[in-house]
């Protein structure tokens, strides 16, 4: 059975009704600043191809955020290893990953990476290097601290009795309702 479609004109009195009906719908909806801003952060980590041994990942500590790829437990080799997060809550994504292994000379040796990106605070990074012994017992409380008060979003830091220095850079394409985040770091030592 064939259906049919008749194109009838609306009544101004109809088309007054439904202009009203979208004008309070309009007034009702939510706007955009009470929607929460969905972040979702792609991050590339690698060492440097002078690090003769892998690097493995020995602690991290997730503020703000989810985890939908999960940091890769060894760098192996110059080429990058990804993991992702995303947010859907004001405080964003807030996070840190410590690596060890041992430097070009021999010495066991740490590298830890944090970054930020929240609604309220934006992009920030924090890196710190050097001998192992500093990250047995991390004290993520002061390292969250430290990660509030950078304003950074391109970091290098070495430490100089080991040699072992990180290079990183958090940067981001901000939409109304989304930001799409680049994490690159490179460990060296």
């Amino acid at each position: 059975m064939a259906s049919s479609t008749n194109n009838i004109e609306l009544s101004s009195q109809q088309k007054a009704e439904l202009d009203e009906m979208i004008k309070e719908a309009e007034n009702s909806c939510l706007s955009d600043e009470i929607f929460t801003r969905v972040i979702v952060l792609e991050g590339y980590l690698s060492k440097s191809i002078l690090l003769l041994r892998p690097l493995n990942l020995i602690d991290s500590n997730l503020w703000a955020g989810n985890t939908a790829k999960d940091y890769p437990h060894t760098l192996d080799g110059p080429i990058s290893s990804t993991f992702t997060q995303a947010s859907v809550k004001d405080d964003g994504i807030m996070a840190a990953v410590v690596y060890a292994g041992k430097n070009i000379v021999g010495v066991e040796c740490g590298w830890l990476l944090a970054w930020a990106d929240s609604k309220a605070n934006g992009k920030r990074l924090y890196a710190e290097c050097g001998d192992i012994s500093k990250y047995n017992c991390i004290d993520w409380g002061c390292i969250e601290e430290k990660l509030n008060n950078s304003k950074k979003l391109a970091i290098i830091v070495s430490d100089h009795e080991t040699g072992t220095s990180v290079q990183a850079t958090l940067s981001g394409v901000d939409f109304p309702l989304q930001t799409q985040d680049k994490l690159g770091a490179i460990f060296y030592g």
